[in-house]
């Protein structure tokens, strides 16, 4: 499994790591700060999974998914499925878009491990 984590949170970044080196040690993870990162590392790669905060500086989480999705439109590729991750309230659209639980998810900071470990079994 490739996945990309975008969080300007060292803390989060760093319990998304140990729980990827523990638990689905085949995986493959790149990390980046900010939503402008996100994209360019998504544009570059190929993800099964992204792990976007909502609030970061230069482009948040949705902003990033909206310009992912529109890699995935252009360049006929398989959207990966989509982990949002905030402390704060959750943007209307946002809201819509975790309805469908086949390709999205949320988890509320602040996160713990066994939230990230029930996340990822839902998708396996």
């Amino acid at each position: 499994m490739n996945i990309l984590i975008a969080d300007d949170e060292k803390g989060i970044r760093a319990l998304f790591k140990t729980y990827f080196l523990n638990e689905l040690s085949d995986s493959a993870v790149d990390v980046v700060v900010n939503g402008v990162e996100a994209v360019d590392t998504f544009r570059a790669g190929n993800y099964d999974v992204l792990l976007l905060d909502l609030n970061m500086p230069e482009k948040s989480g949705y902003e990033a998914l909206i310009d992912i999705q529109e890699i995935c439109r252009e360049e006929k590729r398989i959207m990966p499925f989509v982990i949002f991750c905030t402390g704060f309230a959750i943007p209307e659209e946002v809201e819509k878009l975790i309805t469908d639980k086949t390709h999205y998810s949320l988890l509320q900071k602040p996160v713990t491990y066994e939230q990230i470990v029930a996340t990822f079994k839902n998708l396996k």
